[in-house]
């Protein structure tokens, strides 16, 4: 698709995503935050979202304002409506509000968790033009990571897509919302919370608990299989039929869509821009190599496998963990445990602030994204190579094409916590590396620079896309 010349016409823009800033600050809410927050200097921008606010009763649409971004706040308590055959009439009703008001031209999705696979044809119904950045895998991976139930990636290599993990989280029930269901947790969910948490009698008590209920209820992968593949299969093609354009911002991950069944000339790749902070000089550490870790404490972000890698690495380096759970009950019983078991020369530091990035930065030598599943575009990446620090980090997915090796960075092999160990190695025998890796850290998009291409891609799609 080619691009035109940025007219002077303000668009209406809406903005649609599962949660946002200031309710969660993860990678793609951050993303879309800064994006709207750019667009709107010209355009009128406003951001439709549910959320995790603990304040759910009662179901409202606030309308609140962000760092100067308008938004529609959907509190309705509605959670992985995606992987659900029942429909949520609240974030429907608040939905189709948010459009009347607006009128928007162009409806941007980003992450669909906690979003009905409905709002797509809503939107298109209301005469909209559609663009869907695909921030991960959700749209052809229940757990939206690509990743197995027993811990193997899984290729998703042909347009019949729903195979191994698959059937786990989603649900289905008969077409009619039950009274309960959508309030309780799926068993695969409770069955991952208890896998994450500390041993102990409340965990042994939980898992005596979940595998009761697998025996009445049927394991969750072997149950419904045909209705769970029928329901999954044919809510994404619609989606992918209803959405007129797709930013895909590795070429990895456009390469997995494109071949699961989305014509390639309907996926550009793009990579993302973020907001650039001020580098602050690297204060000096002394003789210990400081590695960093930035982000969600996810299981999938990899934090286990670092953990593991450095163990015994403590007498001449420290490791830096910066990050939560985010609200996650399963994130946070893997945390726990992880916590519990830290070696010598680990530091968990808490949540923080974006706005500390440049001073947080500044204390760390080498960044490390270890992250177990086909990472899309971390944006821990491009932050500290804005910072000014080089990154050890998997070599496979969007991680790989991001950093390159022994150039800005190392590559170790992906979920190889020996491998991952010995690039650590490698860094304490040969600190000058550093120097020579920081050097050759290449220019990192901004996002004033990405938002003047999407906005320029907006006016291509609605010009083939005419009323």
């Amino acid at each position: 698709m080619s691009e035109t010349n940025s007219s002077e016409s303000p668009m209406r823009i809406l903005q649609v995503i599962h949660q946002y800033p200031p309710y969660s600050s993860q990678g793609s809410e951050v993303y879309c935050h800064t994006l709207a927050k750019a667009i709107s200097q010209s355009d009128d921008v406003r951001v439709f979202h549910v959320s995790n606010d603990t304040r759910r009763r009662p179901h409202r649409l606030d309308r609140e304002d962000w760092e100067g971004v308008r938004t529609y706040h959907c509190v309705d308590g509605g959670e992985h409506a995606r992987l659900a055959n029942w429909p949520n009439p609240f974030l429907q009703k608040s939905f189709l509000r948010a459009l009347a008001e607006q009128r928007p031209q162009i409806v941007h999705f980003h992450n669909y968790v906690s979003l009905g696979d409905d709002l797509t044809g809503m939107a298109r119904e209301s005469g909209a033009t559609i663009v869907y950045t695909l921030h991960d895998y959700g749209l052809i991976c229940p757990n939206a990571l690509l990743l197995r139930s027993d811990g193997r990636l899984c290729e998703k290599d042909s347009e019949d897509f729903f195979q191994d993990c698959c059937p786990m989280l989603v649900r289905t029930a008969g077409g009619r919302r039950p009274m309960l269901a959508h309030r309780i947790p799926s068993l695969a969910r409770w069955r991952m919370f208890v896998k994450r948490r500390p041993s102990g009698v409340v965990t042994t008590a939980l898992d005596g608990a979940v595998a009761l209920a697998e025996r009445v209820l049927g394991m969750p992968e072997a149950t419904r299989v045909a209705d769970k593949k029928n329901f999954f299969l044919s809510r994404t093609r619609k989606i992918i039929a209803d959405t007129d354009l797709f930013l895909a911002p590795s070429e990895f991950l456009r390469g997995r869509y494109v071949q699961t069944g989305i014509p390639a000339a309907k996926v550009l790749h793009i990579r993302y821009g973020i907001s650039h902070f001020a580098r602050v000089a690297t204060r000096p550490g002394g003789k210990r190599i400081r590695f960093g870790y930035f982000g969600a404490l996810h299981p999938h972000k990899g934090l286990e496998l670092l953990l593991k890698a450095f163990d015994g690495l403590g007498d001449r380096a420290d490791l830096h963990v910066h990050g939560s759970a985010f609200g996650s009950p399963i994130s946070a019983s893997n945390w726990q445990r992880l916590w519990a078991q830290r070696g010598a020369g680990v530091h968990f530091h808490g949540p923080y602030d974006n706005a500390r990035l440049g001073d947080l930065f500044a204390d760390i030598d080498v960044a490390v994204v270890p992250s177990v599943w086909y990472e899309n575009s971390p944006l821990t990446i491009q932050e500290a190579f804005v910072a000014g620090v080089p990154v050890i980090t998997a070599d496979v997915g969007g991680m790989a094409e991001l950093v390159r090796d022994d150039i800005d960075g190392r590559h170790f092999r992906f979920g190889d916590a020996r491998d991952l160990r010995a690039k650590l190695v490698e860094v304490l025998n040969e600190p000058m590396s550093i120097a020579r890796w920081r050097a050759a850290i290449p220019p990192v998009p901004t996002i004033e620079e990405q938002a003047a291409r999407v906005r320029r891609l907006y006016e291509a799609v609605l010009t083939s896309n005419p009323d």
